[in-house]
């Protein structure tokens, strides 16, 4: 077999073919897969792996592509992407160099704005605990939106109809495109800043998405959570939802209708003044009428006050009577008691009283020493036969007259029947008075 004819390259040769057979073919390529080792490089420069159930190719997407990304990329996140095909020669692998990609299934903006919706949330911004009460009768109302729009001029329309004494401060600024977000921020701390605000509308008229897509931007949301001056978010349409909404104090459907919400409606104050005015007038009508009545009532019941001193006068007298006669009887009572008293100390009769009790203590005396002796006498007696019983129980009485306690010599244990010894065994035998030792030679056991 022959060989062709012989061409060889350089690797270096070889790998720029090869790219350039790639870039030739493949200059423009959409790829779908998920996203695997994610990487950030400090350039700003992301790299990362899209792969399927049987392949992977890697990526890589520049700084000033990344930049333009509504969403944040992370490992598991299915995309498509859009690029080209070409070949890395320091380590000879084929790549594709993105220059953008969205969610699949999600557009990115929405992807981005429930990734950053779930963040601040995380931080706290859209705490209802932390939200700020609207006042009701505010002086200075502070309006954050365009100078040029339909919606500015709604809201100042709607505001001096319904509470022309207030005071409308315009922080103007650009609702839409990439220089909004910081002229949002700079509008709102401008009336911050100058603290005469009483409440801020902040918002825009409807629109796409995309052009209220700076009410979503992180600066903004947090310069309105960070607000010290109660803020009403009034974003779109009704159905048009931001991130501003949650962290503002109030959300209100249209710009009308926040406008509606920061001021009360003069006509309704006044008529809620005037049916005041009616219940007031009609209450203190109703006092006058109870106080005048009783009143009246009162003057029906007074008496003469020359009458009145009279009967008091009246009254004196009788209470001095009383009090005399009283006294007449508390007098007599007490001269009785003190004269019974004095009866009862004489000499003579404390004498008696004295001879009588100590003839009555002598007879107790006698009496106790009596009971004394016949107790002991009864008590002594009594013990006398107690000891004879016991006496007669005890088990010396009973050896005494002859009889003893037979018991074996190793344990102690007392024989009661010539069947518990066995011949030859040693025995102690107690007597009234000693023992004896001695050794079973034979045993009957009838």
């Amino acid at each position: 077999m022959e060989l062709p004819e012989r061409k060889v390259y350089t690797v270096s040769e070889l790998t720029g073919r090869i790219r350039d057979l790639l870039e030739r073919e493949f200059p423009s390529v959409w790829v779908q897969g998920e996203v695997s080792n994610f990487h950030a490089a400090p350039s700003g420069h992301t790299y990362f792996t899209l792969k399927d159930d049987s392949a992977q190719i890697r990526c890589v997407m520049f700084k000033i592509q990344s930049r333009f990304l509504k969403f944040k990329v992370e490992d598991g996140l299915d995309v498509i992407a859009w690029g080209r095909l070409s070949v890395y020669n320091l380590r000879g692998e084929y790549q594709l160099i993105l220059d953008t990609m969205e969610p699949l299934g999600l557009g990115s903006l929405m992807l981005a704005f429930e990734q950053l919706k779930a963040k601040l949330a995380g931080e706290g911004l859209f705490d209802a605990r932390t939200k700020k009460p609207i006042p009701a009768f505010p002086e200075t109302v502070g309006l954050v939106t365009s100078p040029r729009g339909a919606a500015v001029r709604d809201m100042i329309r709607v505001i001096h109809r319904r509470y022309p004494g207030v005071h409308i401060v315009l922080s103007a600024t650009s609702v839409q495109g990439d220089r909004a977000p910081d002229e949002i921020v700079a509008a709102l701390e401008r009336l911050c800043t100058s603290g005469d605000p009483d409440v801020i509308i902040i918002g825009r008229g409807g629109g796409s998405v995309e052009d209220l897509w700076a009410f979503n931007d992180e600066r903004v949301v947090k310069a309105t959570a960070r607000c010290p001056i109660p803020i009403v978010s009034a974003v779109g349409h009704e159905t048009d939802v931001t991130l501003t909404d949650f962290a503002s104090d109030l959300r209100a459907s249209t710009p009308s209708a926040a406008a509606e919400m920061v001021v009360p409606d003069r006509r309704e104050l006044m008529d809620g003044l005037s049916h005041l005015v009616a219940r007031l007038r009609n209450a203190m009508s109703g006092l006058l009428r109870k106080y005048t009545d009783a009143v009246t009532e009162t003057l029906k019941r007074l008496y003469d006050p020359r009458r009145q001193i009279e009967e008091k006068r009246m009254r004196i007298d009788e209470l001095t009577i009383r009090l005399g006669n009283a006294m007449v009887r508390r007098t007599a009572t007490a001269r009785r008691d003190t004269e019974a008293l004095a009866n009862r100390l004489r000499p003579e009769y404390v004498e008696r009283t004295i001879i009588e009790s100590k003839a009555r203590c002598d007879d107790l005396t006698g009496r106790m020493v009596r009971s004394i002796h016949t107790v002991l006498r009864t008590s002594r007696d009594a013990a006398h036969n107690l000891a004879a019983q016991l006496e007669g129980l005890s088990p010396l009485a009973v050896m005494e007259r002859g009889y003893s306690i037979t018991m074996k010599k190793r344990d102690g244990t007392v024989v009661t029947d010539a069947a518990l010894v066995e011949t030859g065994e040693d025995l102690r035998i107690r007597l009234f008075r000693g023992e004896l030792s001695c050794r079973v030679t034979a045993k009957d056991e009838e």
